[in-house]
């Protein structure tokens, strides 16, 4: 029961040497990742379900899609997310006396945004969520992809920008491009440390030469050109 999918360009498949794990070469291996990816499925299957319709735009890049492939991070499970921090007496005692005047107020959104600001206080918010998928990748591939953290925390800033009206950090619709980068970043994050977690071996496939079939393998190739034109245009 695969995705079903048209491709970007008339007959276009990955090349075999591009697949993410070979099941004809490694099928051990490719019985063990998948029986691990499927075993954590009832968890990960809303956020899951998010990245293939985000991944099936294959090369089409908009803004809906970038912020799908980041709020897919706000809906994985807790196991893969960072724990809530322990909060310090004093900043408990707080939030439980802003509770306690907001909560007796009439419904309005005012209201309701300051307790929802106070529900969220020592959770993870989405910024270090993706942060916590990216250390799976570092971990194992600390110099291939250099300032992947930089990458994906501009990539929610832009997310933000477009949720939230929050400030922009340069010209989105002129630096189009980028945008797109941020897209291919957090679909890369979000499935990349996912097939880590099921026992994928990132650092032996960030090694193998590549025909750049693979959307993956394209982003791997391309990265360091990117980064240098993000840092460019943030230093601008």
């Amino acid at each position: 029961m695969p995705p079903k999918r048209e491709p970007s360009r008339e007959g276009e498949k990955p090349h075999p040497a591009d697949v993410l794990v070979d099941a004809v070469r490694q099928p051990e291996e490719f019985s063990r990742i998948l029986e691990d990816w499927l075993n954590r499925h009832d968890g990960w299957c809303n956020a899951r379900l998010r990245f293939f319709n985000s991944f099936a735009g294959q090369n089409h890049f908009d803004i809906d899609r970038l912020i799908g492939s980041a709020n897919m991070f706000d809906i994985l499970p807790n196991s893969a997310a960072p724990a809530d921090v322990e909060l310090p007496d004093e900043l408990a005692a707080a939030r439980k006396a802003g509770r306690n005047i907001f909560l007796p107020l009439p419904t309005s959104p005012e209201r309701d945004s300051v307790l929802g600001a106070l529900g969220r206080i020592g959770k993870a918010s989405l910024k270090q969520k993706v942060r916590h998928r990216v250390q799976r990748i570092v971990a194992a591939l600390p110099k291939r992809f250099a300032e992947l953290q930089t990458v994906t925390d501009e990539a929610v800033n832009c997310r933000n920008y477009f949720v939230h009206g929050a400030v922009q950090r340069f010209d989105y619709g002129t630096h189009f491009n980028l945008v797109s980068f941020f897209t291919e970043t957090l679909e890369f994050v979000f499935a990349a440390s996912d097939l880590i977690e099921s026992g994928w071996d990132i650092a032996a496939w960030a090694n193998i030469p590549t025909s750049m079939s693979h959307p993956f393998a394209r982003f791997r190739i391309g990265y360091a050109e990117h980064l240098r034109e993000l840092k460019s245009v943030l230093g601008s």
